[in-house]
């Protein structure tokens, strides 16, 4: 989409909203609030957060935008008081290298958006596009919801009013006994592409998405079979290319005698609220790994040694055999592995000898000082880069550190990252060290087995090596 493009979509999904910006630099409030007045009905500036609560406080913003550091009341300490007023209100905060420190603060609070200063035209609206669109689509949303309950009131003394309304506005499908299709509702031929004679005479195999296992299917059919209601998400394929996914409940009908008759099956596509949820996590993934990457440049790092380290955690998640979502807290958590090296001082985080025993004890303490940044956090994902951040240097045999857990004490998520962080490090180049050939990476890994590494997860990267390699290749520096 060219800046033109992006523009003339963000002035349609902005009509009728309004922006609080808070800037105490007066040249960058003046520049950027002029760009924001050609597309905002209303806007409203601030010299600082006091007045920029004061204002939130008297008046409805659909997003405030927001420096971090300022006089009277810095950015952190606004928006956890304008949180307090409108837990979801929608925050774009712009930052500058130094402002750092304070971006898990604004994590932890909910904010998803930032803006690296000096602020680009075309990366404000990048970005104003992302949370307006999202705005629009949650008014959508809950004016759609709204206007459903409504007809729902109005039309629950009749049965056949209410099977027109669930007709419009759900996927209807019937099976028999067997379970094969019996009847399919117009939305259902919609959503899928598939007709109902289709459908019909070729059944659910069409609709199957590889996603969904046969054990899911089984256990579905189990709770049915039991005379009970079953509800879920299911992952279905459309007839042109593509999927759908729907919140689905199936219900047993019975007779007089409680046998079953057949199942109806009512569904509400839900597609575009799962893709939305796909997409907060990713935005949190990639603030995580440019957290990462920060730490990293202090150590003279690159950014893909964190990209490198999530890749091999991933992979090392699924060789064994992790939940999805677990696979996502490791993948999304590991860049955060060294982010306690903020608090180490640069004489020995940037010594490019050998450290001394007590530079070394100073440079141990990275893990809980990385430790201590996260755990306080409630957020799953948050709390899985606490884990990393601690107990990725502990060994399998206990002569780790910090606290020398041995064995399958240590988190799965530690002895994963362990390992792919060690993998990286070996080979890749440092300010102390050369890169290693990987004949030697190799023949240290399988040395270590059962010392510093998890036997599991080294015969497990031994037997899959190449998709490694491959990996280091792709990102390299």
């Amino acid at each position: 989409m060219t800046f033109k493009e992006m523009i003339q979509q963000l002035s349609e999904y902005a009509k009728g909203m309004s922006v609080l910006y808070v800037e105490d630099e007066i040249l960058i409030r003046t520049n950027t609030a002029l760009l924001l007045e050609s597309i905002f009905t209303n806007v409203i500036t601030a010299p600082n957060g006091r007045e920029g609560l004061t204002l939130f406080e008297e008046n409805t913003f659909d997003i405030v935008i927001t420096d971090i550091l300022m006089p009277e009341m810095n950015g952190v300490v606004m928006i956890r008081k304008m949180k307090e007023i409108n837990a979801s209100q929608h925050f774009i905060v712009t930052s500058a290298c130094e402002d750092s420190s304070s971006l898990l603060d604004l994590i932890n609070l909910g904010v998803a958006q930032f803006l690296l200063k000096p602020i680009q035209s075309e990366q404000i609206i990048r970005i104003l596009l992302e949370v307006v669109k999202n705005i629009y689509n949650e008014r959508k949303v809950h004016e759609f919801t709204a206007e459903l309950k409504q007809d729902l009131l109005h039309q629950t003394t009749l049965l056949e009013q209410y099977k027109e309304v669930v007709d419009i506005s759900s996927i209807v499908i019937k099976t028999d006994v067997e379970g094969n299709i019996i009847y399919t509702n117009d939305l259902f031929s919609k959503i899928s592409g598939y007709s109902a004679d289709e459908i019909i005479v070729q059944g659910h195999k069409l609709l199957r998405h590889p996603e969904m296992s046969s054990e899911f299917y089984e256990n579905l059919w189990e709770t049915l079979l039991n005379k009970q209601t079953w509800s879920g998400t299911i992952k279905n394929l459309k007839k042109y290319g593509g999927y759908y996914i729907t919140d689905t409940t199936i219900k047993p009908i019975l007779d007089e005698n409680r046998e079953i008759i057949d199942f109806i099956s009512i569904s509400n596509d839900v597609t575009q609220l799962f893709d939305l949820n796909d997409e907060i996590w990713q935005t949190q993934h990639e603030m995580l790994s440019l957290l990462g990457e920060v730490g990293e440049t202090r150590s003279h790092e690159t950014g893909n040694h964190v990209r490198r380290v999530a890749k091999y955690a991933q992979l090392l998640g699924e060789l064994y055999g992790l939940e999805e979502e677990e696979i996502r807290l490791l993948y999304s958590g590991s860049p955060m592995h060294d982010i306690g090296k903020i608090g180490i001082p640069d004489a020995i985080l940037l010594k490019p000898g050998k450290l001394d025993f007590d530079e070394y004890e100073v440079m141990k303490t990275h893990s809980s000082i990385g430790y201590d940044i996260l755990k306080n956090s409630s957020r799953p994902l948050l709390q899985a880069a606490a884990i990393i951040a601690h107990e990725h240097h502990e060994k399998w045999d206990g002569s780790g550190y910090p606290n020398a857990l041995s064995g399958h004490k240590i988190h799965i998520y530690g002895r994963i990252t362990a390992l792919a962080d060690v993998f990286d490090a070996l080979s890749c180049e440092r300010v102390y060290k050369k890169a290693w050939p990987m004949e030697q990476i190799i023949e240290f890994v399988s040395n270590e087995r059962g010392r510093h590494f998890d036997p599991d997860l080294v015969d497990m990267f031994m037997a899959n090596i190449d998709q490694f390699t491959t990996i280091a290749t792709e990102y390299q520096n």
